[in-house]
């Protein structure tokens, strides 16, 4: 009498373990979505402070590297270094072409780094 109770309870347990009820999507029908996203405040922020260009650090998509370094190039963005062993370049774009380099196909995401204040220290 007990085995039963404890297979119904087991299977209970496994069957509400892993998906909430929710059914399983096969990886290759996930669609990519890029989550690059204009980081507006650091943007805007920069163009206050006078700031003609801002670091970008992008993540592109496998294989897409030199397409999307030329891009880059062609917006007028310095590319300081990138890997394409993991789809990482880092660039420092001009502040007013920043929007366009989230609009570049192949790019799957975009971070706006603080721009560096070369400023001296006042005493």
């Amino acid at each position: 009498m007990r085995r039963p109770l404890a297979v119904a309870f087991c299977a209970l347990a496994l069957g509400s373990c892993g998906t909430n009820g929710s059914p399983a999507v096969p990886l290759a029908e996930v669609p990519i979505v890029s989550s690059a996203k204009p980081d507006r405040l650091r943007v805007e922020q920069a163009k206050r402070d006078g700031h003609l260009t801002v670091p970008l650090t992008i993540s592109v998509r496998l294989g897409r590297d030199e397409e999307v370094e030329q891009a880059l190039t062609k917006l007028g963005a310095t590319i300081e270094s990138r890997d394409p062993r993991i789809g990482y370049l880092r660039a420092e774009m001009p502040v007013d072409k920043v929007e366009d380099a989230y609009l570049i196909s192949g790019v799957s995401a975009v971070d706006v780094e603080e721009p560096l204040n070369n400023r001296l220290p006042e005493p």
